[in-house]
């Protein structure tokens, strides 16, 4: 978990002086203890963990097209940096293919494959594969149904 490794990162990017990293992952933490401390939260486990970093990759990708739209280059360039920063925290992507046999697997088990079964489909590769991105995994299974 990376929740709980964050300030030994901390302290090696301060010890490094890699200014780009050290700020990145103050974002971070900032980002955990923010949850942490919401009304209602969970305790963070790794799902939650990637939830957030996926959302701060997110939020990177829109800022680098505004940015760029804007044409300011300079600061698209520090919102790349801290994406890629942030990307080496995220586990492996589910690949296309991945989703695909798991819905082959679940039409093994006698569900039909319609639309208004596209819940059930999604509920069940979503706790095979939790860290997966539910667009993704909506955009296979909406594909797959009649």
């Amino acid at each position: 978990m990376i929740y709980t490794n964050i300030d030994k990162l901390i302290a090696e990017a301060l010890k490094n002086h890699d200014t780009n990293r050290l700020t990145t992952l103050r974002l971070i933490k900032t980002k955990f203890l923010e949850y942490k401390t919401s009304k209602g939260a969970k305790p963070i486990d790794e799902n939650i963990e990637v939830s957030l970093l996926r959302k701060m990759v997110s939020e990177r990708k829109d800022a680098i097209g505004m940015y760029m739209a804007a044409g300011r280059a300079e600061l698209a360039e520090k919102e790349k940096s801290e994406l890629s920063i942030i990307q080496e925290f995220l586990p492996a992507e589910i690949t296309e293919e991945q989703i695909v046999a798991e819905f082959n697997n679940i039409l093994a088990t006698g569900l039909t494959p319609e639309r208004k079964n596209m819940g059930l489909f999604i509920k069940n590769i979503k706790s095979v594969y939790p860290t997966a991105d539910g667009k993704l995994i909506s955009t296979v299974v909406s594909s797959r149904l009649s």
